[in-house]
């Protein structure tokens, strides 16, 4: 009997072992104090059915476009009226993370990599088309953008990169030939410098894309991590900038990034306590 209970015991350990090293605990990180550098200047409280915002995009300077997490729906919010202005429906429930508007057409990511394309997805009969790509469930595909400038989209992993477990990887999908190119066009560096306050039980922790943008008039790339709230800062070329801590008590879980054509930015977190919400934040 005693051999069974220690054998049971060992059990217990081992699998409270891997749960405290895999899972992305929040006390993964040490953020300590730290200076808010940043000003939030609006705040919309979501209604209940977007309480998992997950990606989001401008429409036009008052309607957002937006995602969740578990349904095949790109809804329409006017930051105005304060209200859900239209539904569109373009597949089924799934995890989708990330999207992005390319002028009268919409783009989804679904986190296993699935790209969904939805042709005059503000008519009566949006087209829809699904594109397969390299990136797995288990890689997490999370941030999605548009980069006009280069006929693009821009694609981040938030776990292991496809290509490299010291990097997470920010991916082009090509807008003509309609294929994700292999090679990341960013590499994000776990052990970069800009990390030495992240301290972390897995490397991979370190940064967690949740979501990517670009700013409109500086070109530089948002990258924002929600497992530990912070929002980092690349230059046009992809070279590490500025890391901003963000305080969990107003960044929950943060999931998406948008910007007004004059650079406002505009952050959305998913619902807890408090119902999910998008931020006007002004970095300092």
């Amino acid at each position: 009997m005693n051999k069974i209970v220690v054998v049971i015991t060992i059990g217990i350990l081992a699998i409270v072992a891997i749960v405290y090293f895999t899972l992305d605990f929040p006390f993964n990180m040490d953020r300590g104090d730290f200076t808010e550098e940043y000003k939030i200047e609006e705040r919309w409280d979501l209604p209940n059915r977007l309480e998992e915002i997950s990606g989001m995009d401008f429409v036009d300077e008052d309607r957002m476009a937006a995602v969740q997490d578990e349904e095949g729906i790109i809804f329409i919010y006017n930051l105005s009226s304060k209200e859900i202005e239209q539904e569109i429906e373009f597949g089924k429930s799934g995890d989708y993370e990330g999207l992005a508007i390319v002028g009268k057409d919409a783009f989804v990511m679904r986190s296993d990599g699935v790209l969904f394309e939805i042709q005059n997805y503000l008519s009566d009969k949006p087209l829809v088309t699904q594109h397969e790509t390299f990136i797995k469930a288990k890689h997490n595909a999370e941030g999605l953008c548009a980069d006009l400038k280069n006929n693009r989209l821009l694609v981040a992993v938030k776990d292991r990169d496809p290509v490299n477990n010291d990097t997470k990887g920010i991916y082009a999908f090509d807008l003509e030939t309609k294929q994700l190119q292999e090679k990341p066009v960013f590499a994000i560096q776990l052990d970069d410098e800009i990390f030495t306050n992240v301290k972390t039980k897995n490397k991979l922790r370190v940064m967690m894309p949740s979501e990517v943008n670009i700013h409109p008039e500086t070109g530089e790339i948002y990258v924002l991590d929600a497992k530990n709230p912070k929002l980092l800062i690349l230059t046009p070329t992809g070279e590490t900038k500025k890391v901003y801590l963000l305080k969990e008590d107003k960044f929950y879980q943060p999931e998406g990034i948008a910007f007004r054509k004059n650079g406002s930015l505009f952050i959305s977190n998913e619902g807890h306590s408090d119902p999910a919400n998008i931020l006007k934040v002004e970095l300092q």
